[in-house]
């Protein structure tokens, strides 16, 4: 492996490495959350835990790699081992919380989003080290913290709507402006959905049930978690827009409005088929039979819409306005990344 002369982007080993690792880190909290689901019993040395160690582990190695080649990339791999320090950091929060607190703590304890701000500095590391690409563990990451919310009985409600387009455009339109080829949202897009459709797919082929009560959902198998959200079609449409765009506040606009109605627009329906019968198979989990063992459900609950804050016009106003502001913040992050690659 030769070594790249200064100011040569790192598209060596070094960044491969980072990207493979950064993609580890949500793949492994998705198992992660496919044992919790299952399985209940949640050991510190547990299979899904120690993926993570190692994927984090493989950030900084392949960290250290890049700022010792003395290329771009130094931003982000700095990015990474701050992401690593404050992991261990975190973790050693979480111990001591649950010495205190027991393992019934809550989802998002202090140690949790310690955590999460941890990855996140990870993925986002990873893809500034390598601007063109990496933009896809970061949206994984995105579905993966909002999965809570994210069940199809929850799809036709304002919050689902307001959280993804205050979310998700932010990278789309970042990796869109970053550049890195043509269709680089897209390509962010599919990535983030094959990480998710592997844990969907393979994850169910392994054998796990419940080790704590009370048992609602007897399993054998781990749960697949669900079946990521459609930002392909939303991402097609910014790719296409971004090509060629005006002042930055138009094409904010314009790219809110943009993925507002392309995500709208798929996902509402496809909502309505993940919780139908034709949705109940291997691929896609659905047909509301896929559940956490401690959830207790009625028959009308798992495959009907839950109640909540209705999809109205105002909700969807709101939505539409945080999409244009998370796409202006997007035009402004891609075109920083795009100085890491001068």
């Amino acid at each position: 492996m030769t070594d790249s002369p200064p100011g040569h982007p790192p598209g060596t080993f070094a960044c491969r490495l980072l990207r493979v690792a950064a993609m580890g880190v949500p793949l492994s909290l998705l198992w992660d959350f496919s044992w919790e689901s299952t399985i209940g019993v949640d050991r510190v040395w547990a299979a899904p835990h120690v993926a993570t160690h190692v994927a984090v582990g493989m950030a900084v190695l392949a960290a250290f790699a890049v700022l010792a080649r003395r290329g771009r990339g130094a931003i982000g791999a700095w990015v990474v081992l701050w992401g690593a320090l404050a992991f261990v950091t975190a973790f050693l929060f979480d111990r001591w919380w649950q010495a205190g607190y027991g393992m019934g703590a809550g989802i998002w304890h202090p140690p949790q989003l310690a955590k999460a701000a941890a990855f996140f500095a990870i993925v986002c590391g990873a893809w500034w080290a390598s601007p063109s690409r990496g933009a896809g563990a970061v949206l994984a990451m995105i579905a993966l913290v909002t999965l809570a919310s994210s069940f199809a009985n929850l799809q036709h409600g304002a919050a689902f709507f307001q959280v993804a387009c205050g979310a998700y455009p932010l990278v789309l339109v970042a990796a869109a402006v970053a550049g890195g080829g043509r269709f680089a949202a897209t390509r962010a897009a599919l990535v983030c959905m094959a990480l998710h459709c592997t844990a969907v797919w393979l994850l169910p082929l392994v054998p796990g049930s419940p080790e704590g009560g009370p048992i609602y959902n007897p399993r054998t198998t781990l749960l697949a978690p669900p079946f990521p959200p459609l930002l392909v079609f939303p991402a097609l449409a910014l790719d296409w827009l971004l090509r060629s765009r005006g002042g930055e506040w138009r094409a904010a606009g314009e790219a809110g409005l943009a993925f507002f109605v392309a995500f709208t627009a798929v996902q509402w329906p496809f909502a309505s088929f993940l919780l139908s019968p034709a949705a109940d198979g291997w691929f896609f989990a659905g047909g509301g039979r896929h559940w956490p063992f401690f959830m207790p459900l009625t028959a009308e609950m798992r495959t009907g819409f839950w109640p909540g804050e209705p999809f109205d016009l105002k909700n969807a106003a709101l939505a539409l306005a945080l999409s244009c502001a998370s796409a202006r913040l997007g035009l402004w992050l891609g075109a920083w990344i795009r100085t890491l690659k001068k």
